[in-house]
Parts: C-alpha cells; sequence; structure tokens
C-alpha cells in the first residue's frame, strides 16, 4: 500500500453568541480585588466586554506577550482571588483567541488587560488605533502550526479586514447584545 487517505474534514461549528451568557471563572491577584471597592468588585467580571473592546485592536497588532510557541503562560502562583461571572460566549471566545494567538492563558489575558486599564494606556490607545473604525473584526483564525519536519512550532492569528475602515456592520447577532452590556 503506497497511501493512506485520512478524512481531515473534522470540523467543530457552533453559535457564536448562545441564547444564555455562559457562567465562567477567572482568577485575579488578591492585591488587586482588595483594592477595589465593594461596588467594582461585584462588577469586575462586567468589565471583559469593556476591555474587549478598549483593547482588541491593540491585542492584535502588538507583539505576542509569549515568545515560547510550544507553551502557555499562565499567572504566576500567588495569593488569587476567584471570581464567577456570566458572559456572552462572543466575548468570551474573542478572550480565548486573543489569548491562544499570545500564548497565555484567559486569566493571565484578563489581568493584563486590566493592567493596562489601570494604569491608563487605553486612553492613548483609543485614539490612534480606534479612532473613527470599529473595535472587532469580523473574522478571526487562529493557527497553531506543528511542523515535525522541520522541528518548528508557530501561533499565529489572522483576523480581516485589515486595514479596519470606517463602515462596519452591525447586524452580527452576537453584536447587538455585546452594544447592551
Amino acid at each position: 500500500m503506497e497511501y493512506v487517505l485520512l478524512n481531515m474534514d473534522q470540523k467543530v461549528d457552533s453559535p457564536l453568541a448562545e441564547r444564555t451568557n455562559k457562567v465562567v471563572t477567572l482568577l485575579v491577584p488578591e492585591s488587586y480585588f482588595d483594592r477595589l471597592s465593594l461596588g467594582d468588585q461585584r462588577k469586575l467580571g462586567k468589565k471583559l466586554p469593556y476591555l474587549l473592546r478598549r483593547f482588541s485592536n491593540f491585542m492584535v497588532a502588538r507583539s505576542r506577550l509569549n515568545r515560547n510557541a510550544g507553551a502557555t503562560l499562565y499567572q504566576n502562583p500567588g495569593k488569587m482571588k476567584k471570581i464567577n461571572f456570566r458572559v456572552n460566549t462572543g466575548h468570551w471566545a474573542i478572550l480565548g483567541a486573543l489569548a491562544h494567538a499570545h500564548g497565555v492563558s484567559r486569566c493571565y489575558l484578563f489581568n493584563f488587560l486590566l493592567s493596562l486599564d489601570e494604569v491608563g494606556v487605553g486612553d492613548s490607545i483609543v485614539k490612534i488605533l480606534d479612532g473613527g473604525v470599529p473595535t472587532f473584526h469580523e473574522n478571526y483564525k487562529y493557527i497553531w502550526q506543528l511542523d515535525l519536519t522541520n522541528n518548528r512550532i508557530s501561533r499565529h492569528l489572522e483576523f480581516s479586514p485589515n486595514p479596519l475602515r470606517t463602515f462596519y456592520d452591525t447586524s452580527f447577532p452576537w453584536y447587538q447584545k455585546f452594544r447592551t452590556s
């Protein structure tokens, strides 16, 4: 036998935004959590859509947080506070795609975005990267390539359209929920 043909058409396809929100858990450093007011502690999970709106263009454009394509960075061990909250599955998927492309966990990226927001980096980023263009791209594709022949591993995030234009189709079902959250 000279050839073995395998089926490569295996694919999992699900709706991006489901009817119900997903309950998720993230870890934040206790030192950060304790600095927040009681009201801000309760609203911490609801910051995810805001953080993604504010920093997603920056995160797709910046150099990757983890230089090792074969490993995932997690937060430093220490005292962490577990927060549970409900999130739109579209936001959770975008956080996951960005985290995977950067080679970090969702918790790591969430805390990185919180730190950017806390030091006020977002103001300059919004003026430069988001001036008159949509917050999100229409399509994201994360590729993790294992090249066994050449002993290489790579992570790659593709997105379109690129460049972003000032027109944006707000008819996406998940975007409508996003605008109200």
